[in-house]
């Protein structure tokens, strides 16, 4: 069981990993500039790693769950 956990907490850490590149690119990336005049970011790429950042904490949750089941089952 902590074999299983150890390789969802490394997807989880891998995910973690993705969002932050996404949220990297759209932080330094091009803005889109509006007829107003005013500048904004493109949502979809934000939108992603958000996504991405929560579904890499569910599965860091399970990974933890599994850990200290696995703990206590020793």
């Amino acid at each position: 069981m902590l074999e299983l956990a150890r390789i969802i907490a490394l997807l989880s850490s891998l995910l973690l990993v993705a969002s932050i590149i996404i949220w990297a690119s759209v932080l330094r990336g091009p803005l889109m500039q509006r007829l107003d005049g005013k500048r904004l970011s493109n949502s979809r790429p934000t939108e992603l790693a958000s996504k991405l950042l929560v579904f890499a904490f569910g599965i860091g949750g399970v990974a933890a769950f599994l850990a200290i089941a696995g703990w206590i089952s020793q």
